[in-house]
């Protein structure tokens, strides 16, 4: 049965709202109980540690993997990191302790963490941005914002800058050589908007490609925070403040020559960098992250549904609507399984092929999981609100870490195309191009092209050994599931078929003129 707690925690979603009222609808998003479900698997729990976490606030505080470090915030200021292999902890620091702190109810960390070369950074609802060293968590930099931090800031790629979007939409550029703000940009507006928000992703050391309140994304210069160009993503018709809520509030995905995202009342978007253009969009409204493959996107919309579709056609291959107002996480992929959480603390491995629900776990005694899980090598972490550190792994035909590697390679294909398409929006100076600017540009297209063959060459060879271990896992699935029929036909029964829903829509091409 449900805890009296669990419909107070699904208004405290990432679509949180400062709305009264519609009591005569207080049912209609009532959360469905969490399904009963017959496990084809459990998976190994490689190691478990105790955080701090938020301590029954929703607080978004996203861990991050770097090398093979794990980084987790608490809300009340307590950072750590730990060897992701085996759960040893490398250091732990207070950030409470710090003056600006004493006369707040904590340290109020929020949207989670972020790491470069050499440092982590986290923001706070109290505004400030700590910057801290990765050998031993001592403060390098702090800089007060003023306004509440939300997401997880961004580094450059050279990790001399860092990017950190406030709650008012105004994205803040700072210079960790100097210690300084460099410019702020994006969006500031204070129309109704929803409390989570998209973070920022850096190409290169040239752009920062940021989803807005404002139902914008954004291609904003890292040198001194000019809009290079602006994609109307939202639609913010209707009557209310209500209904003309319209935030791209997923992390903008950027692939080959394309960038994906969602908006809150405006579906799925992909975005082509060579047209210039919105060149589809189909009917998936959600506030989450994109997931993804080689093979499908997976969303979790705000009804909690999760839909999976295929990238090659754009037809929706399942949709799981048993999760519906569980305040489903964002979904991670692991091999072969769609992962999300929920408002009681439960992890459910949901298959690609079919969408079924293979493997339900519950970590930490029913608190909930506001986040993602992430991959981490050939496991994958569990970062629950109750500060609960769980590491699982289930990759019985090791396709975990080469499929991980093949699709981090193609975000630095998408990440290359996208520093061609930030070269052509420069803006050019009222007197026109000099030589010299024309020979620098056509050396750094040089460059780049160059790079994207390199990156090229080295996926299609990742993708060749990671398709030779996909055929091997395929062919055992095939014969263990035709064993699983023979058995069951005897009974008379049959396994049930993944379930359709009616927001099968293709992509439809539109005219980019």
């Amino acid at each position: 049965m449900f805890k009296k707690k669990l419909l107070g925690l699904v208004m405290v979603s990432a679509l949180v709202l400062s709305v009264e009222g519609c009591s005569s609808n207080k049912d209609l998003f009532e959360p469905v109980e969490s399904p009963e479900v017959k496990d084809v698997f459990v998976p190994d729990v490689v190691w478990s540690e105790s955080t701090q976490g938020t301590k029954g606030f929703y607080s978004q505080l996203v861990p991050c993997i770097s090398g093979n470090n794990l980084y987790i915030a608490g809300r009340k200021g307590k950072v750590y990191a730990f060897d992701a292999t085996n759960g040893d902890s490398i250091w732990k620091i207070d950030l409470s302790d710090e003056k600006e702190n004493d006369n707040k109810r904590s340290a109020r960390l929020n949207g989670g963490m972020s790491a470069s070369d050499h440092f982590v950074a986290v923001g706070s609802e109290n505004g400030y941005l700590y910057v801290l060293n990765k050998k031993d968590g001592s403060i390098y930099y702090k800089q007060y914002l003023g306004q509440e931090v939300l997401t997880p800031p961004c580094f450059n790629a050279s990790g001399d800058k860092l990017f950190v979007l406030d709650s008012t939409g105004k994205l803040n550029a700072l210079d960790l050589v100097n210690k300084k703000v460099l410019w702020t940009s994006g969006d500031n507006v204070s129309t109704l908007h929803l409390r989570s928000q998209a973070k920022p992703i850096a190409v290169g050391d040239e752009m920062v490609v940021l989803g807005t309140v404002s139902g914008r994304m954004m291609f904003i210069s890292q040198n001194d925070g000019l809009i290079l160009n602006q994609v109307v993503i939202g639609q913010n018709n209707g009557s209310s403040d209500l209904d003309r809520i319209s935030d791209v509030s997923s992390t903008p995905l950027l692939l080959g020559d394309s960038i994906y995202s969602t908006a809150y009342n405006a579906g799925f978007v992909k975005y082509s960098l060579e047209k210039s253009a919105i060149v589809g969009r189909l009917a998936y409204y959600s506030s989450k992250d994109i997931a993804y493959d080689d093979n499908f996107f997976v969303i979790t919309g705000d009804n909690g549904t999760v839909y999976c579709v295929r990238r090659s056609d754009n037809i929706e291959l399942w949709a799981n609507s048993q999760l519906r107002y569980r305040n489903v996480t964002s979904p991670a992929i692991y091999g072969n399984y769609a992962v999300v959480g929920d408002l009681e603390g439960y992890i459910y491995f949901i298959n690609l092929n079919n969408g079924q629900i293979e493997s339900k776990v519950e970590i930490s005694g029913s608190d909930p999981i506001y986040v993602a899980p992430i991959v981490a090598g050939n496991c994958i972490v569990v970062y629950c609100s109750s500060g609960a550190v769980e590491v699982l792994c289930y990759d019985p035909a090791n396709i975990v870490m080469p499929k991980k590697r093949f699709t981090d390679l193609e975000l630095v294909i998408g990440n290359t195309a996208a520093l061609v398409a930030a070269n052509a929006m420069s803006p050019l100076s009222a007197g026109g191009v000099t030589k010299e600017d024309l020979e620098k540009r056509r050396a750094q297209a040089r460059q780049i092209v160059a790079q994207i063959e390199a990156h090229q060459r080295q996926m299609e060879a990742q993708y060749r050994e990671y398709q030779r271990q996909k055929a091997e896992y395929e062919k055992r699935v095939a014969e263990y599931e035709k064993q699983k029929r023979e058995q069951l036909s005897g009974f008379g029964v049959m396994p049930e078929a993944g379930v359709k829903s009616d927001n099968d829509v293709e992509f439809v091409e539109e005219d980019s003129e």
